[in-house]
């Protein structure tokens, strides 16, 4: 019974011990001879400067970028000699190593032998970590009453209600404007007369500013102000502004499942961050 006990006890100390490997990327793979710009993320983990990515041979990791809220985007050379199949990914710092195994896919898409897989670099895109990580949020909140995507979305009470101010995220290290291929993101509105601004800061001019307009029926639109990044430029920031508008109806702001894509083509597995994002809780 003792040996048993002893047993049972070495066993939960080795269970608490081995962290449990919990990486996300985004998109899920590449192409042979191609290039991924690679969006990583590890709920929790906010990496030191002297991070690094290994996928193992055959692999070049070029560069790597920290963003808003402790994601990673990593430039990724994949050798044209590599076999087709799934590769473990480590990523670790001085303090931190985390594996997961068969994470990378490697494979053919039908999109040319050096394709550049579009990537989200927006950080907790659809809220689904259940927090407001990665984002200035001002007077917005998390919120599970009608998501677009996922469990949460962010919500703003509005002018009547105490809110309007922006949700935010910069960009730390700038993003190269002419590498951005669209910024989307979805809003839902009660007031029929709702409106939302929308802008994208720049490196140099600052803001470009538009105007969401969401549908009169209290129902998500999708909002593309793709027109509003600068080319020769780069980016630091978005934002979306809560209503303040006054009318009788409530100003009730919702927004979810942000995009701001960087350069490329189709993943080799069709990996969209509303699938992701379920697993960033």
């Amino acid at each position: 019974m003792r040996s048993l006990f002893w047993l049972s006890s070495l066993l939960i100390m080795i269970v608490l011990a081995s962290p449990l490997a919990a990486l996300t990327i985004s998109p899920g793979g590449g192409e042979p001879g191609g290039t991924v710009h690679l969006a990583i993320h590890e709920p929790g983990i906010i990496w030191a400067p002297d991070v690094q990515v290994e996928l193992g041979p055959g692999f070049v990791v070029q560069e790597i970028r920290h963003l808003e809220g402790g994601a990673l985007l990593a430039t990724i050379e994949i050798g044209g000699d590599l076999g087709i199949g799934t590769y473990d990914m480590t990523v670790s710092d001085a303090a931190n190593t985390v594996t997961a195994a068969d994470l990378f896919e490697v494979g053919y898409c039908g999109c040319g032998s050096s394709s550049t897989h579009d990537t989200n670099v927006v950080v907790n895109p659809g809220f689904e970590t259940g927090t407001m990580s990665g984002w200035i949020p001002a007077t917005w909140t998390i919120s599970t009453v009608l998501p677009h995507g996922g469990t949460y979305c962010a919500y703003d009470a509005g002018g009547s209600g105490g809110g309007g101010l922006c949700i935010r995220q910069n960009f730390s290290p700038a993003i190269d404007s002419d590498d951005i291929v669209s910024f989307t993101f979805w809003i839902r509105q009660i007031d029929d007369a709702g409106i939302a601004q929308v802008a994208v800061f720049h490196q140099t001019g600052g803001g470009n500013y538009g105007v969401a307009f969401p549908p009169h029926n209290d129902d998500w639109g999708l909002e593309d102000h793709t027109d509003l990044v600068w080319p020769n430029n780069y980016v630091t920031g978005i934002h979306v502004c809560g209503f303040g508008g006054g009318y009788p109806d409530p100003d009730d702001s919702w927004v979810d499942d942000f995009t701001l894509d960087v350069a490329g083509a189709t993943p080799v597995t069709p990996s969209t961050w509303g699938a992701i994002k379920a697993t960033m809780r």
